[in-house]
């Protein structure tokens, strides 16, 4: 009895092809962004806000999804760093970006309870950006809705070498600045695609739209 090519590797292709149904993104520039790229020299990229809305289906603890939100929130926030970083190196951006270390250092410095995302919840921008002593931050809220199983996610976690996989995210990253804590600028970013769309493909694309749109260009 033969086997068809599909039915053998069609589900290898599966795991290996990521594409994406939909997506879009709107882009917000204060009108006075010009003046304060003109004073601003530095800037703090913060940990994502990462929200993770499973399935009922999808058996693990509050405390393996709160685990998994903490390591998503930590893959963004290096993630854009890099990118970020490797403009600057090119000498493409007019503002200098705090090392995400001492950022998250000086962050843990002042959070009483240990937990940096409520100490970042309690605070204004504007006293955000005096504990880093930086001219503005970056932040970003990330919602991953329906992700794979168990048995899928540990799939993810060989091939992709992320935790997880999710079929929807939205994603909405913000600049503030330190004067009064105004937004200057805003990017969101949606996201659907099939059941096998990784979290890792899915920074590629916001780090891609980012920095296409980050307003710091020389």
């Amino acid at each position: 009895m033969s086997i068809s090519p599909f039915r053998m590797y069609g589900r290898s292709f599966l795991f290996l092809l990521l594409p994406f149904l939909a997506s879009c993104a709107t882009v917000y520039t204060a009108p006075d962004f010009t003046d304060y790229k003109a004073q601003h020299k530095s800037i703090a990229i913060l940990p994502f806000d990462v929200t993770i809305n499973p399935e009922r289906r999808w058996s693990v603890s509050q405390q393996q999804i709160d685990q998994m939100a903490s390591q998503h929130a930590e893959s963004f926030q290096r993630a854009l760093y890099t990118q970020y970083l490797q403009g600057q190196q090119r000498g493409r951006y007019t503002i200098e970006f705090q090392d995400i270390s001492q950022t998250n250092t000086l962050l843990t410095r002042k959070a009483t309870s240990g937990n940096t995302q409520v100490l970042l919840a309690s605070l204004s921008k504007s006293e955000i950006c005096d504990a880093l002593k930086v001219d503005a931050v970056i932040s970003g809220e990330m919602v991953l809705t329906k992700p794979m199983g168990t048995l899928e996610s540990i799939a993810s976690l060989h091939f992709f070498k992320i935790p997880g996989s999710t079929n929807e995210v939205h994603v909405n990253t913000s600049i503030h600045e330190s004067d009064n804590g105004k937004l200057i600028w805003n990017y969101d970013f949606a996201q659907q695609g099939t059941p096998w769309s990784s979290v890792e493909s899915i920074a590629k694309n916001l780090i891609r739209g980012t920095a296409r749109s980050f307003p710091y260009r020389k």
